[in-house]
């Protein structure tokens, strides 16, 4: 016969980690190989840092006897929000262009770049997200609300994505008049604002 074992004796430990916020190094694009932009890295790290922004290209374009719409080439254009702080404490992103100016130094007036229809992307991440602020935006040297995480959402990596055919986005527009334009290339700013108020 099998004696019933009993217990004799038992003991506890403890076991604990101690987590910081991120220093950013880690961070991967969520929206990766978008079309005509080999590098969309900032060089942006941090807890809360904006690591990745599509160059957006309209290409070489032919100038038009009327006011004329040209789109991006771009097939995913996005810029990309970490936000490894802990707690889910919300930020806003936002955003504001210089004006188009030539090789010759003219400014290409009356150009109005826009964007429309962005959708939230994350990667293997069950934080809530954030919204995007509103359906379509055009651009101007005032920054502008695009992406807002409120107090518990936007934890981890999330970006805006203004997707659209390759070759031809129409979500990401140049509207330019025929009046004063001139045969050159053309290059502006877009400049992201992170702050750290939901």
């Amino acid at each position: 016969n099998t004696a019933m074992a009993s217990q004799i004796s038992e003991a506890t430990n403890k076991t604990d980690v101690t987590l910081t916020a991120g220093s950013g190094e880690d961070v991967h694009p969520v929206v990766p190989d978008d079309t005509h932009d080999d590098d969309s890295g900032t060089g942006d790290m941090g807890a809360l840092s904006i690591p990745y922004a599509s160059n957006i290209t309209f290409g070489q374009q032919e100038i038009k006897q009327e006011d004329t719409d040209y789109y991006a080439l771009n097939q995913k254009p996005h810029v990309q929000v970490n936000d490894t702080r802990g707690g889910a404490k919300g930020w806003t992103l936002g955003v504001a262009i210089s004006p188009f100016v030539g090789a010759n130094g003219k400014e290409l007036v009356g150009a109005k770049m826009s964007l429309s229809n962005g959708k939230v992307a994350t990667k293997n991440n069950e934080s809530p997200k954030p919204e995007i602020v509103q359906n379509s935006f055009e651009l101007n040297k005032e920054y502008q609300e695009v992406m807002t995480a409120k107090e518990g959402q936007g934890a981890g990596a999330f970006a805006a994505v203004f997707a659209g055919q390759d070759g031809k986005n129409e979500n990401v527009k140049l509207h330019v008049p025929r009046a004063g334009v001139e045969a050159q290339s053309y290059t502006a700013d877009l400049t992201w604002v992170l702050t750290d108020a939901p």
